[in-house]
């Protein structure tokens, strides 16, 4: 098992493909959010800038609202039509050029897919609640929790 010395070495814990080669990481304190227990309050999340100008953000969440998310996440990508016909899950996917490679895109919420179900019908939001066990507004209040804690950018 690799140590991660008291938490100052990253894990590797997923492949996945960004879409464009990054250039640059900064590693930013999160902003602490009411739903969390007062001990998860030091959490770091990583920004990142790509070589055509895009910025993205990797960051923590509970284990339960990961669960969650990852059950529509894997909804969505049926029940929303993608651009161009794209598949989300095939986007990405990581190519590892012979290398072994970790798990990958299972272990990544894609809060730009998830960003989808804002935008679909009321009464398809609350059916794929329904049919993910959960409500319309703990999802809601899932993006918003994460919005809140990711709000440095």
């Amino acid at each position: 098992m690799v140590e991660s010395w008291k938490g100052q070495k990253l894990l590797s814990r997923a492949e996945f493909h960004v879409g464009a080669h990054v250039s640059k990481f900064l590693r930013l304190q999160m902003l602490p959010t009411q739903g969390l227990a007062s001990e998860k309050t030091n959490r770091f999340a990583l920004v990142f800038g790509t070589l055509d100008g895009g910025i993205g953000c990797i960051a923590p969440v509970d284990e339960l609202t990961f669960c969650r998310l990852q059950s529509l996440q894997r909804k969505l990508v049926d029940a929303v039509p993608h651009v161009c016909g794209l598949n989300p899950r095939s986007f990405r996917h990581f190519e590892s050029n012979g290398k072994a490679h970790r798990p990958g895109q299972d272990n990544i919420i894609d809060i730009e897919l998830l960003s989808h179900y804002e935008m679909l019908s009321l009464e398809e939001q609350l059916e794929i609640a329904q049919q993910i066990g959960t409500t319309r507004s703990q999802i809601l209040s899932n993006f918003s929790d994460f919005s809140l804690g990711t709000s440095f950018l």
